[in-house]
């Protein structure tokens, strides 16, 4: 619209300047009238430009604000996706750590309801070979170690202490070694045996320092110490966790110990 205005301001501007003159009666009126019809025609011109500039930039704004209130709920939308999977991660670490740490309690009411203590010498034999060892060892480190994961879930802790012991000196390099050595040091927790628990919970960080079961084997000390009344020794192993693995679930849960025994 804006050029066909233009155009045709530039067509009747000669036409009308050649009428006045070829007619040879221009008077200054004349060029008057021609100069105040131009310059409306000009405003007119003008004004149309600017409304359809200012549509345009409305238009720019409104696109500009959609994308911006879209972009904004994407990327709620995603914080509360990852908000959510944070959340399931760390509650499913927690129930791990928590899990471990009540092992001890469940094993002892275990151990009143079905008389273990009275009964586990007997039941023994029936896991051992001729030699001593435990069955299950002929059919290789993973039939050693389920043995060795039943007898314990079972509450045989003399004899899982036995299989998970014959594990960890005959495949000391194996995959699960870490797992054994982890197990083995529950069980001389849970039978109070404190100071060889202490021994294998630190033999795990000094044998496997990149294992997953290294912050709950530094958790699992830290308890250890509190149970012993070395208050002291405990708050340095907490700390060492929060310092080491700062942001993951065992360093929270370690901080909230530390904020319970200094309270």
């Amino acid at each position: 619209m804006m050029r066909g205005i233009a155009l045709s301001l530039v067509v009747r501007v000669p036409m009308m300047v050649a009428i006045i003159v070829l007619g040879g009666c221009a008077t200054k009126s004349d060029i008057r009238d021609l100069q105040v019809e131009l310059q409306a025609e000009l405003r007119v011109l003008a004004e149309r430009q600017a409304a359809l500039i200012a549509q345009l930039q409305a238009e720019v704004r409104s696109t500009r604000d959609t994308l911006h209130n879209q972009s904004i709920q994407l990327f709620d939308f995603r914080g509360e996706i990852t908000q959510q999977l944070r959340g399931i991660s760390e509650g499913l670490a927690t129930l791990e750590v928590l899990v471990g740490e009540n092992q001890r309690a469940i094993t002892g009411v275990r151990g009143q309801l079905t008389n273990q203590r009275s009964t586990s010498a007997t039941a023994t034999p029936g896991v051992l070979d001729s030699t001593g060892m435990v069955a299950g060892a002929g059919g290789g480190a993973d039939q050693l170690y389920r043995t060795a994961a039943e007898q314990f879930g079972r509450g045989s802790l003399n004899t899982a202490r036995m299989a998970f012991r014959q594990f960890v000196e005959s495949y000391p390099n194996h995959v699960l070694a870490p797992e054994a050595h982890f197990s083995l040091a529950d069980i001389l927790y849970q039978q109070e045996d404190f100071d060889a628990a202490l021994d294998a919970f630190r033999e795990i960080q000094s044998r496997f320092p990149t294992a997953a079961k290294v912050p709950d084997a530094l958790y699992r000390i830290a308890l250890i110490q509190i149970e012993m009344d070395e208050i002291d020794s405990a708050v340095d192993t907490l700390e060492r966790i929060t310092n080491t693995y700062p942001g993951s679930v065992i360093a929270e849960i370690a901080a909230d110990k530390l904020e319970e025994i200094g309270s």
